[in-house]
């Protein structure tokens, strides 16, 4: 895939619906992910089951069917970014950045030179592609999607300044983890969260940065409201999970059970 859609997508302020893929990584999987309208799948290496060894098939596979893989890498190492961008994706997703310092060295190493200091490897698009190595540069710096996670207070005491870095594209809530940064484990619906949120949002349109966030699909509209565009909703096993749950509760009221 040698355009980002979701970027594109968001720069011009729309929505994007997206889940989280943490594995079994599957072909059928991603194909029926793909045919329900899923936009773009967030691959998750910090906590999922999934190693790097397993994402090079899956972005493929994804960018096949036209869905755009966002990855969030365990940490910001430059390795991580490196080879998380190497398997083709357009997208990458720092966890856990609370500084200026973190959100540079992010665009630093998701951008080759002049705009940052990617090393070339081994890029996938420049097996599949018919594009130079000049021409893939260009279009690397161009499209890639670089997602900052703010996931705790410290991260929203600097989200100004964060948010001016060039080169950052989203500011991405993470939710849960800001409600234990707050002291209040779970409780993602607290006042004391929302002004979080807010703050972030306002920062995110000063920088004209867009904003996601993780959340139900009962939530959607007050987090559009509130500025958020980038939507991460569920992930294919509570999905999978949820289904055959209705399935079962379905069958036992048929049955008597």
């Amino acid at each position: 895939m040698l355009e980002n859609r979701i970027k594109h997508l968001l720069q011009r302020d729309q929505a994007i619906f997206g889940v989280g893929l943490t594995g079994p990584i599957e072909v059928p999987v991603l194909r029926v992910l793909a045919q329900a309208g899923v936009e773009w799948v967030f691959l998750d290496v910090e906590h999922g089951s999934t190693d790097i060894s397993g994402l090079l098939p899956a972005v493929q596979m994804l960018d096949a069917f036209g869905v755009c893989s966002v990855l969030r890498i365990p940490s910001l190492d430059y390795h991580w970014v490196a080879r998380a961008l190497d398997t083709g994706a357009l997208s990458v997703m720092v966890p856990r950045v609370e500084s200026v310092a973190q959100a540079t060295l992010a665009v630093q190493w998701a951008k080759f030179p002049p705009m940052g200091v990617r090393g070339m490897g081994s890029p996938s698009y420049l097996s599949y592609a018919p594009v130079s190595v000049a021409d893939g540069v260009k279009i690397s710096n161009r499209e890639t999607l670089v997602v900052v996670q703010i996931e705790s207070v410290a991260g929203v005491e600097n989200v100004e300044a964060i948010a001016a870095v060039p080169g950052v594209d989203v500011l991405f809530i993470g939710p849960l983890d800001l409600s234990i940064s707050l002291g209040r484990p779970g409780d993602v619906a607290s006042d004391e969260s929302h002004c979080l949120f807010q703050r972030v949002c306002a920062a995110a349109r000063a920088h004209h940065l867009a904003v996601g966030i993780v959340c139900q699909a009962t939530q959607v509209r007050f987090y559009y409201d509130m500025g958020v565009r980038m939507f991460s909703i569920g992930t294919a096993l509570t999905y999978l999970r949820a289904g055959v749950q209705s399935a079962a509760a379905e069958f036992r009221r048929q049955v008597g059970g």
